[in-house]
């Protein structure tokens, strides 16, 4: 597909989701959230002990850069018909978001028909990516598309140190890592199990520094 109808579809999908209502949300987060379109105004975070869902067809627009940290129980499962679509609330650089990050004390989780765009990652506490993960009891990420991430001394679409993940057909595409030699696509660091399977990881870049 050309960078024309990249785009293209990028609006519709950012039209589409923006005509919606709203719902801000920031800070803890628990229980069920979806379907529909949801603002995120300020950091996520899923507290040790909590449990969140969110359903197919869920939006989540961010207006900065703002990460989802994840210490508790958190499931993300779309379905081909109704994605979970995690995403700034337009093009402009400064709502670029901060990505899904898995705590050391995270359980194992899902991610499954989500889309993850747009991420901006710069000098946060260790390695980051679109989704990061840090000795948690693993991740499983099936049918899932990361794109366009912009990681500054970082990685691109997905990191994990001392843990297991599993990719399963996926599409990890256009994620740049700028001052770092390796991990545009994937970065895996003592992750012993972890398998990539099914998957198309193309265009990813690195400055190579």
């Amino acid at each position: 597909m050309n960078n024309r109808k990249t785009l293209m579809l990028w609006c519709i999908l950012l039209l589409a989701a923006s005509s919606a209502a709203q719902t801000e949300i920031s800070g803890p987060q628990s229980g069920t959230l979806g379907p529909g379109t949801y603002l995120v105004t300020a950091e996520i975070s899923v507290q040790s002990g909590n449990s969140l869902t969110i359903l197919p067809g869920t939006t989540f627009l961010h207006n900065g850069n703002h990460r989802w940290i994840i210490s508790g129980e958190f499931t993300a499962e779309g379905t081909e018909a109704d994605s979970i679509v995690f995403v700034p609330q337009d093009t402009l650089e400064i709502h670029m978001w901060g990505g899904l990050r898995f705590q050391t004390d995270a359980p194992a989780a899902t991610l499954d028909y989500c889309v993850i765009d747009h991420c901006y990652m710069s000098d946060y506490n260790g390695p980051s990516a679109s989704v990061s993960v840090y000795g948690s009891q693993g991740l499983t990420v099936t049918h899932c598309r990361i794109s366009n991430a912009a990681c500054n001394n970082d990685h691109g679409a997905i990191c994990a140190l001392n843990t297991t993940v599993v990719v399963d057909s996926c599409l990890l595409r256009d994620n740049t890592a700028v001052n770092h030699p390796k991990g545009m696509g994937v970065f895996l660091d003592n992750c012993t199990g972890s398998e990539i399977l099914n998957s198309v990881i193309s265009g990813n870049t690195s400055d190579g520094a």
